[in-house]
């Protein structure tokens, strides 16, 4: 009887173990499958950011063509994470730019874009600057990313 007990103690815990590890892997799958992608524009500026859990890269030219590409860090990438979690991206609205502001040029417009898999979680048009609250964090980690990758 103890030996049955035993042998169904070891493989309960085996089980709860793999359970566990199934977890791990789901929330690292959902990881890679997240991307964002930041865009500021007026007559006399132009910055395209796109963010991945493997790359960051820097567009600074209208044209498309990528000025600064690089690995992203585990440490920026887990702080993405951490800020997206934070956001209740049901509570943003689309837009947060004054049109009274875009047609006097008193606003840089930016927009962000935040996709999960083939799915746009939030589009989000605002005025560099004058981020709405929820997205204050993000994009300064953001803005600071691309400071840091683009000095010489």
């Amino acid at each position: 009887m103890k030996y049955l007990f035993v042998l169904f103690s070891i493989a309960i815990l085996t089980k709860s173990c793999n359970d566990s590890n199934t977890e791990k892997e789901t929330v690292t799958n959902a990881q890679d499958d997240i991307s964002i992608q930041f865009e500021a524009y007026s007559r006399g500026f132009y910055q395209k950011i796109n963010i991945t859990k493997e790359r960051f890269s820097l567009t600074k030219v209208r044209n498309g063509e990528v000025s600064i590409q690089q690995e992203m860090s585990v440490e920026d990438w887990n702080e993405i994470v951490k800020l997206l979690d934070k956001i209740d991206s049901e509570k943003l609205k689309r837009n947060y730019v004054n049109p009274d502001d875009l047609a006097r040029d008193a606003v840089i417009p930016a927009n962000l874009v935040i996709s999960y898999k083939e799915n746009v979680v939030k589009n989000v048009e605002f005025g560099l600057g004058n981020e709405p609250k929820p997205l204050k964090a993000l994009i300064t980690k953001i803005e600071a990313m691309a400071n840091a990758v683009d000095k010489p």
